[in-house]
């Protein structure tokens, strides 16, 4: 296999790994804000 033939295939990986990373942060985000509506509301209810 020919050097430019792996950085092919290796950019290709990186692109599909950014892609997964900005996916996960994207769900971070939702659990986060998740995580904050159920915290508020516990401590609403509970006061």
């Amino acid at each position: 296999m020919a050097d430019e033939e792996k950085m092919v295939i290796l950019e290709e990986e990186n692109r599909r790994l950014k892609e997964d990373n900005d996916k996960l942060l994207e769900i971070v985000v939702q659990m986060r804000v998740t995580l904050n509506r159920l915290v508020l509301r516990y401590v609403t209810e509970d006061c």
